[in-house]
């Protein structure tokens, strides 16, 4: 799966370097700004609802058909499904929940992104509609952060609701790879981006067995995001 990903990130900007003409005439620049919707899937969404999502973008357009797009964005997720959650004690068979129970998921990611236009470019100057595709690939930096929960293997009555887990952190950098479908509205030096993108990212969280929570591998986001970007 390693290798796929390195192999989307080298493909994706072949693909662009391909769909590139030699006019310098075609080459510019642009930078934007961003915020998504971000909707955890697969395991991840298990453990934490929606939540929004920023960033810049800095674009190097190739050619009529082909763009360079190197992204930062940031991810905060807080409230999980687990502080929530209860635990049946093996002791006398009863449910209880953690009322001291937090978590956190917070998610960096630098990409680079190749967007390949659909269709030709219209002859007529003014407002521009561009279909595109996107495949990117980069590195997700990723904490998740769970303390407050009550010990679930205790084995003399009555619980000790006082006596916690250790906080738990699960914190790297993986590598990951995104695709995406999306459209770019521009009016001479002004654009606004609109892209929908799967994430997939080769990190992983530990289980939580006595919640119910399976070890999440790999790990998936879905997001809608609405950029605004300047060209110059």
């Amino acid at each position: 799966m390693r290798r796929a990903i390195r192999f989307a990130l080298v493909a994706g900007s072949l693909v662009a370097l391909g769909a590139a003409d030699v006019s310098a005439e075609a080459t510019r620049y642009g930078a934007g700004v961003f915020f998504d919707r971000s909707v955890p899937v697969l395991g991840l969404g298990d453990r934490y609802d929606a939540s929004q999502k920023f960033g810049f973008v800095f674009d190097y357009k190739l050619s009529s058909r082909a763009t360079l797009e190197f992204e930062y964005h940031h991810a905060g997720m807080s409230e999980g499904k687990i502080e929530t959650a209860s635990f049946t004690w093996g002791v006398d068979g009863e449910k209880y929940a953690s009322p001291e129970a937090q978590s956190s998921f917070n998610l960096n990611s630098f990409l680079m992104n190749a967007l390949v236009r659909l269709g030709e470019e219209p002859k007529h100057e003014g407002l521009d509609l561009i279909p595109y595709v996107s495949v990117g690939a980069g590195f997700y930096d990723y904490q998740d952060e769970i303390s407050g929960l009550i010990y679930p293997g205790q084995r003399i009555e009555p619980l000790d609701a006082d006596l916690l887990l250790d906080p738990q952190r699960d914190d790297h950098t993986s590598i990951g790879a995104n695709l995406g479908l999306g459209m770019t509205v521009t009016q001479g030096a002004y654009g606004l981006d609109l892209r929908a993108r799967y994430h997939l990212i080769m990190g992983d969280l530990r289980s939580m067995e006595a919640w119910g929570l399976k070890s999440v591998f790999p790990i998936g986001l879905v997001d809608v995001r609405t950029a605004f970007k300047i060209y110059f």
